[in-house]
């Protein structure tokens, strides 16, 4: 499926192809996608870079605007937090 944004991607729950990001220095990153998030009425992206150890993440605020783009999270809390979302989420579905 071809999409738009990268946002659409993210939102697509029947995506499960590689997400490759491009750094301002042009090096593209891979990266799998774990899970989409609501923390604070906003959306975040737990992503896994291929390059990385299996329980490494890396986590983006999903900003839907004209170019819809991600920026990484880099509070350390904000992230526990985000995490935290995402790990009740996983055991609610697991009862």
């Amino acid at each position: 499926m071809v999409y738009e944004s990268i946002v659409e991607k993210l939102f697509d729950e029947e995506n499960d192809d590689i997400i490759e990001l491009v750094q301002d220095g042009g090096q593209v990153v891979k990266f799998e996608q774990i899970a989409v998030v609501i923390y604070n009425t906003e959306y975040y992206a737990i992503l896994r870079p291929l390059e990385l150890k299996e329980n490494e993440v890396v986590i983006f605020k999903l900003i839907e605007d004209d170019e819809d783009s991600l920026d990484l999270v880099v509070d350390e809390e904000l992230s526990k937090k985000i995490l935290e979302v995402y790990t009740r989420d996983v055991n609610e579905i697991d009862e």
